[in-house]
């Protein structure tokens, strides 16, 4: 192989993991996963007129306040941007934070305990 044709390759399977906390405002139940899947594809496509397949999103975890969230290298701060301008998932005012980002969930997981000592 070419040294392009490698790098092109090797170029499109990284991704990245961002970690997210949401916060909802008082008296409202946390969301379901599917709930949240169903806000984020609807957000990707009114910000970016493109689909979650585009951006390569997956989320990995979510139990309802914290969550993981796969995307592709190349669209991390969209999907930081995304992540963050969701206000109301269903009908039900959140507000997202993203908390870090790693290139795998054991980095990120270490970075995430690191903090909390």
């Amino acid at each position: 192989m070419t040294p392009e044709v490698y790098s092109i390759v090797k170029s499109t399977r990284r991704q990245r993991y961002i970690l997210f906390h949401v916060v909802y405002t008082e008296g409202h139940r946390p969301l379901t996963q599917t709930e949240l899947i169903q806000a984020i594809r609807q957000q990707t496509y009114d910000l970016f007129s493109k689909h979650i397949k585009d951006l390569g999103l997956w989320v990995v975890q979510f139990d309802g306040t914290t969550g993981i969230l796969k995307c592709k290298n190349q669209e991390k701060e969209r999907t930081r941007e995304l992540l963050e301008s969701l206000k109301m998932i269903g009908s039900t005012p959140a507000t997202i934070t993203t908390q870090s980002t790693s290139g795998t969930i054991r980095g990120l997981t270490n970075k995430t305990s690191k903090r909390r000592k």
